[in-house]
């Protein structure tokens, strides 16, 4: 019988924790900015601290992305 290796899907029980370059260039921005937004605040993208290390769930990431859609320029900010 041959191995099976099984994917886990990562839940809120096991997230994926990206490191601040990581998520950093998933969003296309500049590492800087990441730390800019974290400063001000805003906008909303929660982030996890490991002793000095920041990091960001994915899953936090990907909501980030799907809330800030827009359909059209004149569409205010999420």
């Amino acid at each position: 019988m041959g191995t099976h290796q099984v994917r886990r899907t990562p839940s809120v029980a096991d997230p994926v924790l990206l490191t601040e370059d990581e998520a950093a260039h998933l969003l296309k921005i500049q590492p800087a900015t990441l730390a800019t937004w974290r400063v001000k605040g805003r906008p909303n993208l929660p982030f996890v601290r490991v002793g000095r290390c920041v990091r960001y769930r994915r899953q936090d990431i990907l909501a980030f992305i799907e809330g800030h859609l827009a359909s059209h320029t004149g569409q205010g900010r999420a």
